[in-house]
């Protein structure tokens, strides 16, 4: 291969005076001192000049011309390559052509083209000589967005489709240049890098601030500096060498000294001053939104040309990002957002708050609330503040987004909130509903102040005002009973002449909450009933999601498992029709419940996790717990303890911060089993002891049965759990039989169905089998419709065990179904299959039917409708889907079909 330096200077074609060509031109420029670390855009390189054409755009300061000469200089590939430098006065076709021609022969002296004026003739010529050259050949052009003579970029477009195969093209442009890129794309010709691809990442800004600052940056100053530049090569090094020059590096960063002034400079002068006036001005005005749409831009502006100047930026690569892949949104890069935003202060100082105005209401009319209301504030316009907070609360109410609500209505002046009766509503029932109780009942107590002392109230808004108030007064007063009891009168209702709706139903759904806490299932459902009619005909999947979680948690308590899962089920598939807010996280957090209790462990812990980052810790505890708690012990059962702890520490930590001992006594009892499947003894007596579980038993907590609380019976669960480890059985088995006592007296059957599983094994520990079986078989009595679900045997450490070795001594009461024991395997096979002694006939049914499901079996029989059998036996239609769950249960079915099918076999027997 010929020397790159041993080309002439200067070339001729046939009958042509020699062209002084300059030399600077044809080869690389000379390379800073400290290159940038951009290893994997030289192997895109490297991989892309087999084919036709790379093409490098990225805006200016990026690093092309730089990148390009460190793989021109370090490439050692089996080919010539030539190298031009374009600049303004090349788009003249005979001295672009004599240039390239000249390229071309300074590394291959036989190549015999020459330039002519006609762009044309030019191109011919020169692609004839590319034909005969017969050798590998790489030509990079540098800088080709100067090129702005159509007819040339059309010429070299055509030169790029017809050159031979053995020639290549590197060709950087800060724009997209109107070539056929798409046929190159198609025949897989073409690799194209992009600012993204020479972007800094944060090894290479390391890097990069070594060499030019003498000192290693610290990782968040790194971090800082590729966050502030999206890694732009030309705004590092400009922020790195002007640190450099300050004896504390860590600190000139900080103050962000160079990414303000010398980059400012930088894009003011060589970018921004260089666009024509309409450009330029659309680059200011456009600036007082974040992100960018045609129509957006439109309406700020006053034009029709929103779209096609967007686009037009896009191609320029004049910093400007898409966000989509339709090309609908753009949004500038961070530092040149904020040189136009200080033009726009600068030259345009004040149309900004009508700007912010026309802004806010293209948002509002886009259903885009938070963009809506930034630049609604951001305008000064209060009145359009007020009126828009209002409609927005209304929608965010619906859908539970309560954060959202108190968030903006920080932002207005308590005068603001109060003489707003909508605004005013609507804050403090988000206060009480997020459990921000203390900050509530100051709200309440100004409100009720401003109705007494402002004359300027009409007395019908003031009475329609007080009703509200006392109804949230209300509200507060269930939601903040943190130990309810049986004597909570669970009557009163906000009434009809309720004005607020949401107020009304709000209220009905946390006496619901507060039922089913006291235990009063059937109460709970009638509230719960009552909140549903309440907002009938209102758009409120927010408060309707969380009745259907409220029953379902009821079914599950009262060991109706089936039903529980089912309403899950519907609950979920209703959610998933609308975006991820607060209603899906309800639905999905309660059908994780349901398919963790079904051992579906990969569903339920992707359901956990896709749930996590979606709830805020202070507004919804419920579902904040139970996700946290659900899978830290899916992590326990797949052995990730450490990840399992690091879970229910956080939860602890936020738990503590809210007072919620409810859940506090679940994070205890979790702690105590985990240590015991970790076997670590010294760990569960600090949890203990931190609880106070000891201090509790001495003063006689759990020596006598009382009305069942949850947070008195899980710890005294956990403290169970200490005895059996201490060897203490006859202690734990007392605390036991006391808690099972109190559940079984409310009714609550999944929690009695746990306690008689520890029970069993507490036996079992204490090496009385038959008592173990005894307990474990009235366990099953409980549930013999549905079995154990996943939750006991995880609350239950060994319970695995008793239950395998009843089924293998035949001590088990109840035959449990295939279907069963199938989706238990892992738990019931120990290693093994599944014994046989757990199998029943998939035929006979789990209990003899009642007359009564007799009846209802033999017109389900028929085909009838739940409405129909109903009429037809004269009873309620409630009572009817009663026995007909029943009938299913009993038949081991869970479709119509496959009942009607059992029924009809059944009845053919007994003819």
């Amino acid at each position: 291969m010929p020397s790159l330096r041993s080309a002439p200077d200067s070339l001729a074609g046939p009958g042509e005076p020699p062209s002084h060509l300059l030399p600077t031109k044809l080869s690389p420029p000379r390379a800073a001192s400290v290159l940038v670390p951009c290893g994997p855009a030289l192997r895109r390189i490297d991989q892309g000049v087999g084919g036709k054409l790379v093409l490098v755009t990225a805006p200016l300061g990026s690093g092309k011309t730089t990148l390009l000469t460190q793989w021109y200089r370090e490439t050692r590939g089996p080919h010539l390559l030539a190298w031009l430098s374009l600049d303004e006065q090349d788009n003249a076709p005979e001295r672009f052509f004599a240039y390239l021609v000249g390229a071309v022969r300074r590394v291959a002296p036989d190549f015999d083209a020459y330039s002519t004026s006609e762009a044309g003739h030019a191109t011919s010529v020169v692609l004839r000589s590319l034909w005969n050259l017969g050798r590998e050949l790489v030509v990079v052009l540098d800088d080709f967005h100067v090129l702005r003579e159509r007819s040339l970029v059309r010429a070299f477009s055509y030169l790029l489709d017809h050159s031979p195969p053995h020639v290549h093209w590197v060709v950087s442009s800060r724009n997209i240049p109107e070539l056929d890129l798409a046929k190159l794309k198609l025949t897989e010709q073409l690799v194209t890098l992009d600012g993204r691809d020479l972007n800094l990442d944060s090894e290479a800004i390391r890097e990069l601030g070594l060499r030019l600052c003498g000192a290693a940056l610290t990782p968040e100053d790194v971090e800082s500096l590729r966050s502030r530049t999206e890694g732009w090569v030309a705004g590092v090094k400009l922020a790195l060498l002007s640190a450099g020059e300050h004896a504390s590096v860590s600190d000139a960063l900080g103050k962000a000294i160079g990414s303000n002034h010398d980059v400012a400079r930088y894009l003011a002068d060589a970018v921004l001053r260089e666009q024509p006036e309409e450009v330029r001005e659309f680059l200011v005005l456009s600036s007082v939104v974040e992100q960018l749409h045609g129509d957006l831009c439109n309406a700020l502006l006053g034009t029709t040309r929103g779209p096609a100047l967007l686009g037009q930026l896009e191609r320029s690569q004049l910093f400007i990002q898409a966000l989509d892949a339709e090309r609908q949104w753009y949004r500038y890069h961070p530092l040149f957002l904020e040189v136009l935003r200080a033009q726009l202060a600068c030259d345009h100082g004040d149309r900004v708050p009508g700007l912010h105005r026309a802004a806010s209401a293209w948002f509002a009319e886009h259903q885009m609330p938070d963009e809506a209301l930034t630049h609604a504030f951001a305008s000064g316009d209060r009145a359009w503040c007020l009126t828009l907070t209002a409609r927005c609360m209304e929608a965010w109410m619906r859908e539970g987004e309560l954060a959202s609500v108190l968030h903006w209505t920080a932002k207005l002046t308590p005068a603001e909130v109060i003489r707003s009766p909508a605004i005013c509503v609507g804050h403090i029932a988000c206060l009480i509903l997020s459990r921000r109780f203390a900050h509530a009942t100051a709200a309440l107590q100004d409100a009720q102040h401003h109705l007494e002392t402002a004359y300027e109230v009409p007395a019908p808004e003031r009475e329609r005002l007080t009703k509200r108030l006392a109804h949230l007064t209300l509200l507060q007063a269930v939601l903040s009973d943190s130990a309810p009891d049986s004597g909570m009168d669970l009557d009163a209702s906000p009434g009809a002449e309720e004005p607020d709706v949401f107020v009304a139903g709000a209220v009905l759904a946390a006496k619901a909450y507060q039922a089913l806490r006291m235990n009063r299932f059937d109460a709970m459902r009638r509230l719960a009933l009552s909140a549903r009619e309440t907002l009938q005909g209102h758009d409120n999947p927010f408060l309707v999601g969380y009745t259907d979680v409220l029953v379902a948690l009821a079914d599950r308590a009262q060991g109706n498992m089936k039903d529980a899962a089912a309403r899950c089920e519907e609950a979920f598939e209703r959610a998933s029709l609308g975006r991820r807010n607060p209603v899906w996280a309800n639905a999905a957090t309660a059908l994780a419940n349901a398919r963790y209790e079904q051992n579906r462990l990969d569903e339920a812990e992707a359901l956990c996790v896709e749930v996590l980052p979606l709830l805020p810790q202070a507004s919804v505890f419920e579902t904040f717990a139970i996700a946290y708690l659900m899978l830290a012990r899916i992590k326990t059962v797949r052995g990730k303890y450490a990840e399992a702890y690091r879970l229910l520490d956080y939860l602890h930590g936020v738990l503590e911060c809210g007072h919620q001992t409810r859940f506090l006594a679940h994070v205890c009892g979790e702690k105590i089993r985990l240590y015991l499947v970790e076997q670590a003894p010294a760990r569960m007596r600090v949890v203990a002891q931190e609880f106070g579980l000891g201090e509790r038993m001495r003063r006689g907590e759990w020596s006598e049965k009382r009305f069942y609380d949850e947070t008195w019976e899980r710890l005294g669960l956990a403290q169970a759990w200490v005895m059996m480890v201490r060897g203490r059985h006859d202690k734990a088995h007392a605390i036991l039989e006391t808690l099972r006592a109190s559940a079984h007296e409310v009714g609550y059957v999944s929690r009695e169905t746990a306690l008689l599983a520890a029970i069993a094994v507490c036996h079992w520990r204490a090496g009385d089998a038959l008592a173990a079986f005894a307990a474990l078989n009235r366990g099953f009595a409980l549930a013999r419709r549905f079995g154990f679900g996943r939750s006991v045997f995880d609350e239950t450490p060994g319970l695995q065990e008793v239950v395998i070795a009843a089924a293998r001594q035949r001590k088990l009461s109840y035959a449990l179904p295939d279907r069963y024991t199938t989706r238990y395997q892992d738990l019931l096979s120990a290693g093994a299959r599944v014994p046989r002694e757990f199998a029943a006939p998939p035929s006979a049914p789990l209990e003899p039917l009642t007359e009564r499901e007799l009846q209802m079996l033999k017109l389900l029989a028929q085909g009838l409708s739940n409405q129909e059998i109903s009429e037809r036996s004269n009873v309620a239609l409630s009572t009817t889907k009663w026995h007909l769950r029943n009938v299913f249960a009993k038949l081991d079915v869970t479709t119509r079909t496959a009942a009607i099918v059992k029924a009809q076999e059944r009845l053919q027997r007994n003819l």
